[in-house]
């Protein structure tokens, strides 16, 4: 009864808010100065109008939406109408892939609104821009940094090359503002195989959920968050849809993206409870949201006067350079390569969904491979024995053996191993024969580099505690239940102490216990580890985590220290045990 009151209380306060505001909207126009033409007045009573709605429909759209709605980092499915909408139009997306052909990625046609040929993308994208130039300290806090990090920005145009041209297609395809293409960068700095604490993993980092709700399968064989095709088309369908859901306003949808419409829309609701404006400038929104939008922008500024900069970004044609293969049954991965003529590492560049030695028995059945091979694959493909797509080894099953230690033994799974063999149980009998699909004995080293990575982070995940924040905690009552300093917490959690927490949220608690430390010796009260540098670490973040200083940090590795961390890079750090 109280939330129904207080729901009517609340949507009272809307309304009378957004009457307030038409008045003052009309109060302002007598104002103006008289001399202006009829075209001006039209104009701004336009923009007016424009708002009056906008505001109008947002009321609409959070009129019951009082549900803690995040999920995992991202939105909870039953709770937000885009995701429904989202996983509609992917699925009449994804279901158009003809069988037997290979689909060029690029363009039906040429652009209309550009007559210009662009031999290279990077001077496209800047032709394609549409949000609006802003004079923000924001933005120009994020400028400073990449400008300070230019060999960074390099190593990313480089990442970019394989994607970059397909991307830009599928944006400009759909009428999207061109610094969308660019997102990747501040997403995963364009490598497929990035994994962020949140699990979220691919270019476009989604996590596990929303992944599976927009048809990105995530099993043994296939992550289809590392899928370049689909997850693009994933995440261009998302924010066309988000954008819809915010009449058209691409930053507030660029933060719904990164933060949840949840999260956004509290925000709102916080600011036309208090009579504030709702643009994205002026919500209050997580920490790595507010960086978020102005990175973008910052980037997409950096882009266009990269040559003003003197930064160096990799050539790329603007021409298409991927086809999709519909292979239509599992293929091995070697077998592919030797069809097409490349390495093998070179395929599994275009195709880093696939984390075994060959694709997913049960689909999707697609490779991405270069377009000039495409007309050779489809043709070589045609013709190959179906026996021969996959190699087999024959096992003899000695006294003793499990599926489990046969399955570790192949690097294959266990699920596998009984599909194979139509297994019906887990029974298997000493003397009889057991068919492994297997590839060549030598595993390539980027699959390798992926077991070790994927062994890391479960071995990591096993050793921390997580803590799932509740109704009333706060920073300083989690870091004093754990007897940890609340700045320790937040740092370790890559937030701010002041952020705002939300019911569901999962924090890491304990840290230094995980994988990261690869090796730990005390003399007397100082302990010495040597800790394991991951993506996304600095050195602040490290002497956060440790409670030492950066200077200190310096100085104890002075003779390893470069310019930049590196993932892989031992640290050594020593940390003082005496009690204080």
């Amino acid at each position: 009864m109280f939330t129904f009151m207080f729901k009517n209380i609340m949507l009272k306060q809307i309304l009378a808010l957004i009457l307030l505001l038409s008045l003052s909207i009309s109060g302002c126009s007598t104002t103006q100065n008289l001399t202006a033409t009829d075209s001006d007045n039209k104009s701004q009573q336009g923009q007016e109008n424009s708002e009056h709605n906008f505001l109008s429909d947002i009321l609409k759209k959070l009129q019951g939406e009082d549900k803690d709605d995040d999920l995992e980092g991202n939105l909870a499915i039953d709770a937000d109408p885009v995701i429904k909408s989202t996983q509609e139009v992917l699925e009449s997306k994804t279901q158009n892939i003809p069988p037997t052909t290979s689909i060029p990625i690029e363009s039906e046609r040429e652009s209309e609104s550009s007559p210009i040929v662009f031999n290279n993308v990077w001077q496209r994208i800047p032709a394609m821009y549409q949000l609006a130039t802003f004079n923000n300290t924001r933005i120009d806090q994020q400028e400073k940094w990449f400008l300070k990090h230019k060999k960074h920005i390099n190593t990313i145009s480089q990442r970019a090359k394989p994607y970059l041209y397909f991307i830009t297609e599928e944006v400009n395809k759909r009428n999207m503002p061109g610094e969308i293409a660019l997102l990747p960068i501040i997403e995963s700095s364009f490598n497929p195989y990035a994994y962020s604490r949140m699990k979220a993993s691919g270019l476009w980092q989604f996590v596990p959920a929303t992944g599976k709700h927009f048809g990105l399968k995530q099993n043994w064989w296939y992550d289809g968050r590392r899928d370049i095709y689909l997850s693009t088309l994933a995440a261009l369908t998302y924010l066309e849809q988000l954008n819809k859901y915010y009449d058209g306003d691409w930053l507030l949808s660029l933060a719904a993206y990164n933060a949840g419409s949840g999260t956004v829309n509290r925000a709102i609701k916080k600011n036309l409870k208090q009579g504030k404006a709702i643009d994205y400038w002026s919500l209050a929104l997580p920490k790595e949201t507010k960086k978020y939008v102005p990175k973008l922008l910052a980037i997409a500024r950096i882009i266009k006067n990269h040559q003003q900069h003197k930064i160096s970004l990799a050539e790329i044609k603007n021409q298409p350079t991927l086809a999709l293969i519909n292979t239509q049954s599992q293929i091995q991965l070697s077998v592919a390569a030797k069809l097409l003529g490349i390495s093998l590492d070179e395929i599994r560049a275009y195709n880093p969904a696939f984390k075994q030695w060959a694709t997913d028995p049960n689909g999707p059945h697609h490779l991405m491979v270069p377009i000039e091979q495409s007309l050779q694959f489809t043709t070589k493909l045609a013709s190959l024995d179906p026996q021969k797509r996959v190699q087999w080894q024959r096992h003899k099953i000695r006294s003793g053996e499990s599926l489990g230690v046969i399955a570790r033994h192949y690097r294959v799974s266990i699920k596998a191993l009984r599909a194979a063999n139509n297994l019906t149980s887990y029974r298997i009998r000493a003397g009889k024969y057991l068919m492994i699909p297997s590839g060549d004995r030598h595993i390539n080293q980027s699959y390798v580099s992926h077991v070790q990575q994927k062994k890391k982070y479960t071995h990591s995940k096993q050793s921390k505690r997580i803590y799932t924040v509740r109704k009333g905690d706060s920073f300083w009552k989690i870091a004093r239940k754990f007897n940890i300093s609340h700045k320790t917490l937040a740092a370790l959690n890559h937030l701010s102490s002041g952020d705002t927490l939300s019911i569901g949220q999962k924090l890491i608690i304990n840290h230094t216990n995980n994988s990261r430390i690869v090796q730990s010796s005390s003399k007397n009260t100082v302990q010495t580890i040597h800790y394991e540098v991951i993506s996304g670490d600095s050195l602040y973040s490290i002497s956060k985590q440790f409670n030492v200083s950066v200077t200190e940090l310096k100085r104890w590795n002075h003779s390893s220290l470069k310019k930049y961390l590196k993932p892989g890079q031992v640290l050594k750090v020593l940390i003082n045990n005496k009690p204080s």
